[in-house]
């Protein structure tokens, strides 16, 4: 196997795409028209590995700096691999490490999918340790298998039996203004004294982009907006990229309502994992109540590795 590395141009974008739509592990986050909505951010350092004249890899990264990052406006970024193999994928490491040390980088630091997504990403994450790689950050990320009997703890079920979840209408649509504006903005300034990492404006653009990979589930009673979900579909995984309740959608438990709705209506189409995202702080604490909410969900815990190596 004789592999070479090439940064990635804009003139390769449709060679990057149709890896990424025919690869094992990639996803649309991955896509260049979601990567380069907020290019002016990042300094641009991806990396296609071709072995002879055919791709294999795609590596989404920028760099800051001396030092090269899977790309931070992404949730994760790794080796985009289209075939699988212990010793493939260990040739492919260390082909960039060769890389990264030629182009006199001083660090690298590499943000793999949850491991639940696929099980390649689990012999990734082996072949980084083989070759040194250390993990620099843990989130402590929550999932349901739907493949699986989902646990939902008959605390979070009761809504169907006293009578709380009646009246609810679940409105599937494009109305991220709605949940934007009214529930999610609100609430985020006020708990946690954030924001969004996506504003109303690039939420709605990238829909227009992924229709049908960005969706919109919201939860309405009497004509007001008590909660909303926004679902991004990764092939068969659904990630819950953002949730919030109103104050009386919370009185309700009306995200809990949305959300087992939604595992049952998943688990029909066939998704095979719902992805609820960390329970963790900015300083990598654990939120404990909403750990708990999770658990009563049916979640089950994972570790979401970050690595990183100096050179």
């Amino acid at each position: 196997m004789t592999l070479t590395l090439q940064q990635y141009h804009p003139d390769l974008k449709r060679v990057w795409n149709d890896f990424i739509d025919h690869s094992i592990n990639g996803t649309f986050l991955l896509h260049r028209d979601f990567m380069d909505y907020h290019q002016d951010r990042f300094k641009d350092h991806s990396l296609m590995v071709f072995n002879e004249d055919s791709l294999i890899c795609c590596i989404p990264a920028h760099m800051v700096k001396d030092s090269i990052y899977s790309h931070r406006g992404l949730s994760y970024g790794g080796l985009i691999l289209n075939l699988e193999g212990s010793s493939f994928i260990y040739d492919i490491v260390g082909s960039f490490l060769r890389y990264f040390k030629e182009s006199a980088f001083a660090k690298a630091e590499l943000q793999p999918p949850p491991l639940s997504y696929n099980a390649i990403n689990i012999e990734i994450a082996t072949s980084l340790k083989r070759y040194g790689f250390k993990i620099n950050r843990i989130l402590h990320n929550q999932y349901v298998n739907l493949e699986e009997e989902v646990n939902v703890s008959p605390k979070k079920s009761i809504g169907y039996r006293n009578g709380k979840f009646d009246g609810i209408r679940i409105e599937k649509s494009n109305d991220f203004k709605s949940f934007w504006n009214l529930v999610l903005i609100p609430q985020l300034e006020s708990r946690h004294a954030s924001k969004p990492v996506h504003n109303e404006e690039e939420i709605e653009l990238l829909h227009t982009r992924f229709p049908e990979q960005i969706i919109q589930h919201n939860a309405w009673r009497d004509g007001e907006l008590l909660a909303g979900i926004t679902f991004f579909i990764k092939n068969k995984v659904v990630k819950s990229q953002y949730a919030a309740s109103s104050l009386k959608g919370m009185k309700t438990d009306a995200v809990g309502f949305l959300y087992m709705e939604a595992m049952e209506e998943f688990k029909e189409k066939g998704f095979s994992i719902m992805d609820y995202g960390p329970v963790n702080e900015r300083d990598g604490s654990v939120n404990e109540g909403l750990l708990r909410f999770k658990k009563q969900l049916g979640c089950v815990e994972e570790e979401w590795q970050r690595w990183e190596i100096e050179f």
